[in-house]
């Protein structure tokens, strides 16, 4: 069994359902550890943490909708490298049906990176995304035994900020920019349906197994 790990229902409301993967809302950050973890007790023989949802775009490349595999995760100065095997099998997945995508370095922060400078600071250390939950997710599947892997969306490309103040009150922030939150709307829209298109491609490139 795969589970599908993401914290909106943005995030997952564009992802079918699939046969042999479990899909698994969590909190934002840290608290996505503990959540996760009652969620893979609950579930029959885990295979696979699959970290989806949007991230920022880092690398000015990068677009809206583009999706991100990552190879390696930087989070408090440290690189958690994911496993290559995964990594290419994903990828040739995504190859095979047309989906274009980008691999590379991300970042994963406590905190959300909202503003421009604030991504330039990130590019310096060579991350092309940053979200907030894959590090504390790989460790998860590090202690669990179970393969891993991080496929995400862009959702703000490296020259937009986004209309957030803090960690907690999102809902609030977006409500005070009304003009910015219709924009967040749209790209939203963007990157939700970006991810409910390579889900599935993954999910059933792994359906047989990790090991397969």
């Amino acid at each position: 069994m795969i589970v599908v790990a993401a914290c909106l229902r943005a995030e997952t409301i564009w992802i079918p359902h699939l046969s042999g993967a479990d899909i698994v809302r969590t909190p934002i950050g840290k608290a996505a550890y503990s959540v996760l973890e009652e969620a893979l007790d609950a579930c029959e023989s885990p295979t696979m943490i699959l970290s989806t949802g949007f991230c920022g775009g880092i690398d000015p490349s990068l677009c809206t909708g583009q999706i991100v595999l990552a190879e390696q995760i930087l989070y408090q100065e440290k690189e958690i490298t994911i496993d290559r095997t995964l990594v290419r099998r994903a990828q040739q997945a995504l190859k095979d049906t047309g989906i274009g995508f980008v691999s590379g370095r991300t970042s994963c922060t406590d905190k959300i990176v909202n503003k421009v400078d604030e991504k330039s600071e990130l590019r310096k250390k060579g991350a092309i995304a940053v979200d907030m939950e894959s590090a504390i997710l790989a460790r998860l599947a590090e202690v669990r035994g179970i393969g891993f892997l991080v496929l995400r969306g862009v959702l703000d490309p490296a020259s937009n900020s986004l209309p957030f103040t803090t960690n907690k009150c999102i809902g609030g922030s977006v409500l005070m920019h009304p003009l910015a939150s219709l924009h967040l709307s749209w790209l939203t829209l963007i990157a939700g349906r970006a991810i409910g298109r390579a889900i599935p491609v993954v999910t059933r490139a792994f359906s047989g197994g990790v090991n397969d």
